[in-house]
This record gives structure tokens, C-alpha cells and sequence, in this order.
């Protein structure tokens, strides 16, 4: 008779325990997490993004119709980027692009001529969104454009995160941008940010968004993005010297 009320009192504090931590997981102030966040990545150094990109869309049952892009991105505080683009059309090879932005200057490697400083106020913006504040003002976006879903947990590598999941639907997407054999597509999709629990820096943002109308017009995006190498000090971004080929 003891042993089953000892076993049952372990069963129950047991529960109690588990229960104590999942509701602690569903009461986390959204609010404090992202400013928390957002305070965390103000005070980074420096950074490193990697965006990746990738759809695969069957338009009237021609299929391959896939474009992918990757970008990869080294920040210095305040206003320092340097940046390496390979974009894929098609069946087109991938056409490697590289710039660097420091301050209001912008310079873009010539494969031809080397670096030179010319102006191109989308490749700053692309940097300026990239930048702690643009960051901040991403997961903002996914907050405000989708629903979010739920906040859990996950190891990854020995370390815990927060991550938030959303669910993406019609009423998120653009649908004008889409091929007009997709407008009236049935839509879904999530999204996840994953969070730091000891530092509160974001380890990434991804989504995959499926897009149906009928077998001979669907699609499928994928997107990651991925911020690693916080304050590390062998980051550097030059100047480059003027005709140089050297990236």
C-alpha cells in the first residue's frame, strides 16, 4: 500500500513539474522576448547574415520554372557591409555579384575592371535592412503580416532557443505579385524566428509557403535566414583599393 502511494505522489509531482514547464512556456511575454531581442542585436559588433532563397513554381504544367538566391552578409557597427550575391535563373548558372557599403559610400566589384565606387540605392537598402534596426523591423513585419501560432522551445547544438511559429496564409501574401495562374491559390505556409535563450540574439527566420490551384499551376518558396559569427573579431571590412580584383 505504501509503495503505491509513493509511486502515485511521484507520478503526481511528476506532472506537476512537466505541467509547471509548459505553462511557463505558454506565458512568455512576446513583447519583452522581441525587445529583449532587439537590445541584444543593438549591441552586437558585428554579425554575419546568410539569406537564402529558393522557389519552384509549375505554371499551365511546365514545370523547372525555379529561380534561388544566396546572399551572404558580414556587419560592422554602425554602417559597414560587405556583401557576396549568387543568383540562379532558371536554368541560368549561378552569376556571382559583390559590393561593399561603408557609410553613404557604395563600391561594386567589376569582374572586368575590379572595384570602383559608383551608387546603387537598392543594394544600400538591401544592407540597411540587414542592419540591427532592419532586423528589428523584419521580425515586426512577420508579427504584424502573420499569426502567430505558438512559442516553444528547441535544443539546437547544446543551446536552447525560443521559437515562434507562424502560420501563413492568403490574407499574408501579396497576391498581385504572384503569376496570374496563382492568384486564387490556396495558400499555407509557416514561419519560424528562433531566439537565443541566454543572449536573446536570433539565431535565424524561415518560412515555406505552398501555393495550389490545381495540378498544372502550383509552386512552393522557401527562405532562410540565418545570423551567426556575432562579435567576432576576425571580421574586417576595408575600404577596397580602387581597380583591385581581390574581393
Amino acid at each position: 500500500m505504501k509503495k503505491g502511494l509513493i509511486l502515485s505522489s511521484i507520478l503526481v509531482s511528476t506532472f506537476l513539474v512537466v505541467h509547471n514547464i509548459y505553462a511557463q512556456e505558454s506565458t512568455i511575454d512576446y513583447k519583452q522576448l522581441m525587445a529583449k531581442c532587439g537590445e541584444a542585436i543593438k549591441q552586437a559588433i558585428s554579425y554575419n547574415v546568410k539569406m537564402e532563397y529558393k522557389d519552384s513554381f509549375t505554371i499551365n504544367s511546365q514545370e523547372n520554372k525555379s529561380n534561388s538566391a544566396e546572399l551572404n552578409i558580414a556587419f560592422i557597427s554602425p554602417d559597414r557591409f560587405k556583401v557576396a550575391q549568387v543568383l540562379s535563373e532558371g536554368s541560368n548558372e549561378g552569376m556571382w555579384d559583390g559590393w561593399i557599403v561603408i557609410g553613404n559610400d557604395y563600391y561594386v566589384l567589376n569582374p572586368a575592371f575590379g572595384w570602383a565606387k559608383e551608387d546603387d540605392a537598392n543594394r544600400k537598402a538591401t544592407c540597411k535592412n540587414n542592419s540591427p534596426e532592419g532586423i528589428i523591423k523584419q521580425l515586426e513585419s512577420i508579427e504584424k503580416e502573420y499569426k502567430r501560432d505558438s512559442i516553444s522551445s528547441a535544443t539546437k547544438d547544446g543551446i536552447e532557443y525560443f521559437v515562434i511559429k507562424y502560420l501563413v496564409g492568403k490574407g499574408s501574401i501579396n497576391t498581385e505579385s504572384l503569376p496570374p495562374e496563382l492568384r486564387d491559390s490556396t495558400i499555407n505556409g509557416t514561419c519560424e524566428i528562433w531566439i537565443n535563450k541566454n543572449n536573446y540574439l536570433p539565431l535565424k527566420q524561415s518560412s515555406e509557403i505552398s501555393y495550389y490551384s490545381n495540378e498544372q499551376n502550383k509552386g512552393t518558396v522557401l527562405t532562410n535566414i540565418s545570423y551567426s559569427l556575432y562579435n567576432d573579431d576576425k571580421t574586417k571590412i576595408d575600404k577596397p583599393a580602387l581597380g583591385s580584383k581581390v574581393f
